[in-house]
């Protein structure tokens, strides 16, 4: 009596080198993922960076640096800060030849700093105008 055992299968060495083989082969594509992952993280911060600058820049559209040298305002969820320094000397309606009369004019620099979280998340310098009426409100007899 012959007892026969030709079993077909994978031996146990074979599994392993096929499962090493396969984790070779998988480790550049899951580099590749957690990569895009993480560009797609920083585009995001990136885009959501630029609304928030648009969004501020619109704001400062509103400011007079003589009226408002410093201040600060909440934005939805940003915080905004801003100090003004003169960059050019105020010049008025004696020094000019023409334009405004009764108002100062003046060139600043206008320090800007974002915070989103409590925690300082970008800031910038823009230059704007300002000016101040000179002339005391007149009342209407």
């Amino acid at each position: 009596m012959t007892v026969r055992t030709s079993q077909r299968g994978f031996t146990l060495l074979e599994a392993i080198v096929a499962v090493a083989v396969l984790g070779i082969a998988l480790m550049p594509l899951l580099a590749f993922i957690s990569q895009s992952a993480l560009e797609l993280r920083l585009a995001g911060d990136a885009n959501a960076r630029s609304l928030a600058q648009q969004n501020v820049v619109s704001f400062l559209e509103t400011l007079n640096p003589i009226d408002q040298p410093l201040g600060e305002v909440d934005l939805g969820d940003l915080h905004v800060m801003w100090a003004s320094r003169q960059a050019v000397p105020e010049i008025s309606n004696s020094t000019m030849s023409n334009g405004m009369p009764g108002f100062r004019l003046g060139f600043y620099n206008v320090t800007v700093q974002v915070y989103r979280n409590r925690e300082l998340w970008f800031d910038f310098t823009a230059r704007k105008f300002g000016f101040r009426n000179n002339q005391p409100n007149m009342a209407a007899p």
